[in-house]
């Protein structure tokens, strides 16, 4: 990969932010911002690359455009809702750096689908995590149009309204 194809812009800039599965604090001052500045080719390649298996797979990740909080009751967020999904522990590493790419890449599924999409979470259980795509809307809750990503299967995936949470 050229340096010129690593500086590429994004359509849109993207924050980190890391949630401690033990913080009692769901306010947006109970999160940490990993990285606030994911706006190129380059900076996902790094943050992909800088993130370690353990905190993928033990601690509560949230990827979100900017300006968009990892708050259900975000302005962004609350008329939307995400698709759920069960990841086994053994493919949690790959599904997660494979989702951030497509998601900023904005190839996660069909471009009049791609502004919809608000983010991607992940939260720990016990052996295995729930990988979520969150939607700022429910008029699409049709799993198939997302993008096939290997180990993340549309079968027992759910979409879960934010009002309802």
């Amino acid at each position: 990969m050229s340096a010129t194809t690593d500086q590429r812009q994004l359509n849109d800039k993207w924050v980190l932010y890391h949630h401690l599965p033990s913080e009692k604090n769901w306010t947006l001052s109970g999160y940490t911002v990993l990285s606030n500045d994911i706006s190129t080719v380059n900076s996902v390649i790094a943050v992909k690359n800088y993130l370690p298996e353990n905190m993928i797979k033990y601690s509560m990740l949230f990827l979100m455009r900017h300006g968009i909080s990892p708050l259900w009751e975000d302005p962004k967020n609350r008329n939307g809702g995400c698709f759920s999904y069960k990841i086994f522990n053994k493919h949690v590493e790959q599904v997660w750096r494979d989702l951030m790419c497509t998601l900023c890449g904005e190839t996660l599924c069909d471009a009049k689908f791609c502004s919809y999409i608000n983010g991607i979470t992940i939260s720990p259980k016990k052996n295995f995590c729930i990988v979520k795509i969150w939607m700022s809307t429910k008029e699409f809750q049709d799993p198939n149009i997302i993008r096939p990503v290997e180990n993340l299967t549309k079968h027992g995936s759910v979409f879960k309204s934010h009002s309802e949470s």
